[in-house]
């Protein structure tokens, strides 16, 4: 077993380091930190990605994608700023489930717009009582008699890009029968309500509530409810959660580096604290902790381009992930002293951020008994 990444995935992740530290932390500091940047900014983003490829990473090249590697996919993503991150998984992951559903061939324009990143996307299925067990959806589908348009009423909560996004894929259920539906909502055919949710963490993004009352969408904008559907959700479910672990490694790793640096310039007692025994053992456990993890994330990555993923190495890999972020982003707060809680070294950052990442695809709960449904092949619900 080779653990040495190839000459092409270190000139990757290099590349995506230079992108972030060049073009993308450059335009997130032209903003407050504590609000929603505008949407013409995240458009500007959003271009920039497209650029590297990375809007439609999981999208097939004969589709227009970049077709990258799953892993390849982490080993950039991991580099780039948290908010961006976030709001890049939300947008190609909606992007490469339309593609599966067969969206090239009946909406090509969309999904060119979305590709370049001219448009945004967003997936909207979680709402303000229903999260990880989608039969309990709320947001009702009524059909009118010719069957032309179909009419959605509900909120969706918790939706990454909600505001800003130009086309939202809506889950809702079909009054009558109670079959989940899918639906393509364009902002600009189907207006919808969305307003943002505060939150501790990732503040320069946008996490939304949409309101959806009796707003009509055209019914051949539906996209098939069969198994390939729940089947594409499962595929992406397997290599988001280990791309949210590497987000969380990687902001714990730079609460690290601040933290290094403090303690190699904090004199006490006539010496360095980088010197005391004890400080060196936090940066020992911080470090090989972080290492661990993230061998962990690229395995579930690397089998997912095998084809061998499972829902346990999964679930495993983001749930130990961020626990592990939360742990290491904590020590090096502790490791800064009175430093560590100061906005301007940023750790306390790093660590609000690392903590919105608890959530999405799967809360600690919910991850352990994924993983132990798929371990022992028994449901514990």
């Amino acid at each position: 077993m080779n653990f040495d990444l190839t000459s092409d995935q270190r000139q990757l992740q290099e590349a995506a380091t230079r992108l972030a530290q060049k073009k993308l932390m450059p335009l997130l500091a032209a903003y407050p930190k504590d609000a929603p940047l505008p949407k013409s900014a995240m458009l500007q983003i959003f271009e920039v990605l497209a650029e590297f490829g990375l809007t439609g990473a999981r999208v097939p090249e004969e589709l227009g994608g970049s077709g990258l590697g799953m892993l390849d996919y982490g080993l950039a993503f991991e580099q780039l700023p948290p908010v961006i991150a976030l709001a890049l998984i939300a947008h190609d992951g909606t992007t490469s489930r339309l593609c599966a559903s067969g969206a090239a061939k009946d909406f090509p324009h969309l999904i060119e717009d979305l590709l370049a990143g001219r448009k945004i996307a967003c997936t909207a299925s979680t709402e303000p009582t229903t999260g990880s067990d989608p039969r309990s959806i709320k947001l009702r589908v009524r059909e009118s008699e010719d069957g032309a348009t179909a009419y959605l009423s509900g909120t969706k909560q918790w939706i990454t890009n909600g505001t800003i996004a130009d086309v939202a894929f809506v889950t809702g259920k079909l009054e009558g029968s109670g079959e989940l539906q899918r639906y393509i909502v364009e902002q600009a055919v189907s207006p919808f309500r969305a307003t943002e949710i505060p939150c501790v963490g990732l503040q320069q993004g946008h996490l939304s509530e949409l309101t959806f009352d009796q707003i009509p969408v055209p019914r051949s904008n539906a996209i098939g409810s069969d198994n390939s559907t729940m089947k594409t959700l499962t595929q992406a479910w397997l290599v988001n959660r280990p791309l949210l672990g590497l987000l969380g490694l990687k902001a714990a790793e730079r609460a690290r580096d601040v933290a290094m640096e403090h303690v190699k310039d904090r004199m006490q007692f006539g010496a360095t604290l980088a010197s005391k025994q004890l400080i060196q053992e936090a940066l020992v456990d911080i470090d090989a902790s972080i290492q661990s993890a993230r061998l962990l994330c690229y395995s579930a990555l690397d089998a997912a381009d095998r084809g061998v993923a499972t829902q346990a190495l999964s679930a495993m890999a983001k749930r130990q992930g961020v626990v592990t972020a939360e742990k290491a982003a904590s020590i090096a707060m502790r490791l800064c002293g009175a430093m560590g809680l100061a906005t301007e070294t940023g750790v306390e950052q790093h660590t609000r951020d690392i903590k919105m990442l608890t959530i999405p695809d799967g809360t600690y709960e919910i991850l352990t008994l994924i993983a132990g449904r798929d371990i022992t092949g028994q449901s514990a619900l």
